[in-house]
């Protein structure tokens, strides 16, 4: 019996130090920053995005509105297609969508950073995507590759499937999963349906045909995303997620076939396209087609190209599509001259969220009707929105807030108050909102000597922190959370030597 006892001590000393710990880890804040959603008009935000790549498809090729040329200023014959006409019927079309660099790789990193100088490496850094951004936002990242897959894109999904060969011939799909959203992990039936679909992928590229071949090989990039749609419509109706997939047989078909196996192939992927949209439209998803770069031909019966300097400087080379259709996007065709750089911007802002790329250089294409207000502050506190001296809303007791649903084209006072009473730099700012936009309250509070100086010390840690460090103060929000956490260490340390003591007494 004694000895029974013994055993028993360092245990129930055990299960009541463990019981203290979580008990002082619970009244410890959480890092995370809350947001306050006001919707000052209805908005209809969608449940997610399917972004349509189709590697080297030139916008003069599909457009009704453009004519493409050859190098040599031959009228060269237009892709004979149905569905993605009809699709831009429904949807908003960007007639000017010019790609700043006319090759794969340049292409995507400009697509997902906003910068027009972006590259692999680029896209790495942190902040600097749209998939970081929708990560903070709760969403997945799915991505079906056949091409366009650098390592910095596949590293920000949480599920891809990707050609690892990159070749039509001898294609190897294979699935990769990326810890990026520990918080929403990929639903394991989804793994099972990308690793099925991966395992099927060289059944649709088995005909002796080229043309055959090419066709089959889009047309698995197409169904596999349909199988994504589906399965997350069923058994994840309430996940949000982005699905980029890109199709690359059209960029081969210019490279290798000439101008008419490069129309030939356009026109059967039009044949079997149209699931794909109907399925986003059922399931309140943007769709949105587009592609990295275009194809252009030194004349007519010949082969294709797009990233050296005869080709580079082309129309056929840098006009891209971009078509998009969601619920609260208006219909139509848009003129004048934009960028791939706009795209990041432009997805955020359809998605009703308004932070951005870190390094963005473009501004967002206001395809909605409203346009989206997020205001920051450095702790909790109130915002009353005013318009034209009225009050539009006053929401309270948190330190971010995001006002949906205002009117474009109109200014805003936005004033704040910190429920500590603490001062701002600025109690109220005036803005003008022409698109989705981030007003940030810093903190004024007075500062001794001491305090001062410590805040420049923070500053060089975090400007040497990163490549791009921007050298802000730590917030008094974060300065809190580590003295909590390094009072947790030193807790669970001397815990874990009081336990050692008492079982070598025992």
């Amino acid at each position: 019996m004694m000895s029974g006892a013994r055993n028993f001590k360092p245990l129930f000393t055990l299960v009541l130090l463990t019981a203290t710990l979580l008990t002082f880890f619970s009244a410890l804040p959480l890092p995370a920053a809350a947001l306050t959603e006001v919707e000052v008009s209805p908005v209809n935000t969608p449940a997610g995005a399917v972004v349509l790549i189709i590697d080297g498809l030139s916008a003069p090729f599909i457009y009704p509105e453009l004519t493409p040329h050859a190098l040599d200023g031959a009228t060269l014959e237009k892709a004979r297609i149905e569905n993605i006409p009809e699709i831009g019927k429904n949807s908003v079309l960007i007639l000017k969508f010019r790609a700043p660099q006319t090759f794969t790789e340049g292409g995507h990193s400009v697509l997902v950073t906003g910068n027009t100088g972006a590259n692999s490496e680029f896209v790495s850094f942190k902040d600097a995507n749209v998939f970081d951004i929708l990560h903070k936002e709760g969403y997945l990242c799915i991505a079906v590759m056949e091409k366009g897959d650098s390592w910095s894109i596949c590293a920000e999904q949480d599920a891809v499937l990707r050609d690892e060969n990159n070749s039509i011939k001898n294609i190897q799909i294979v699935l990769e999963q990326h810890e990026c959203s520990p918080d929403s992990p990929v639903p394991s039936g989804l793994l099972q349906v990308m690793q099925d679909r991966a395992d099927r992928a060289p059944g649709y590229v088995t005909s002796k045909e080229t043309r055959d071949r090419y066709n089959g090989y889009n047309k698995w990039g197409i169904e596999t995303a349909c199988a994504v749609v589906e399965y997350m419509a069923k058994n994840s109706p309430e996940q949000k997620y982005l699905l980029t997939v890109n199709v690359g047989a059209v960029d081969m078909s210019g490279h290798y076939r000439d101008n008419y196996g490069y129309i030939d192939c356009i026109e059967s992927l039009d044949s079997e396209i149209l699931p794909l949209y109907n399925l986003c439209k059922e399931n309140n998803l943007a769709f949105v087609l587009t592609a990295d770069h275009g194809m252009a031909f030194s004349a007519d019966d010949s082969k294709g190209g797009h990233q050296s300097e005869k080709f580079s400087s082309s129309d056929e080379a840098q006009l891209v599509p971009l078509i998009v259709h969601a619920k609260d996007v208006k219909k139509g065709v848009i003129r004048g001259e934009f960028g791939q750089e706009d795209f990041a911007p432009t997805l955020l802002g359809i998605l009703d969220i308004p932070d951005g790329p870190r390094f963005v250089e473009g501004e967002q294409i206001l395809l909605t009707g409203h346009v989206n207000l997020k205001v920051e502050l450095p702790d909790k506190g109130s915002v009353e929105l005013r318009r034209e001296g009225k009050v539009v809303s006053s929401p309270g007791n948190d330190d971010q807030f995001l006002f949906l649903g205002l009117e474009p084209d109109n200014s805003y006072a936005v004033r704040a108050v910190l429920n500590s009473g603490n001062s701002l730099e600025e109690k109220e700012k005036e803005v003008f909102l022409k698109t989705d936009s981030v007003v940030n309250f810093g903190n004024n509070e007075a500062k001794t000597k001491e305090n001062e100086s410590a805040l420049e010390g923070a500053k060089d840690k975090t400007s040497s922190a990163g490549i791009f460090g921007d050298g802000d103060s730590v917030s008094n929000k974060s300065s809190k959370h580590l003295i909590g956490y390094l009072l947790i260490g030193a807790i669970n340390l001397a815990g874990f030597f009081i336990i050692i003591k008492i079982m070598k007494k025992d």
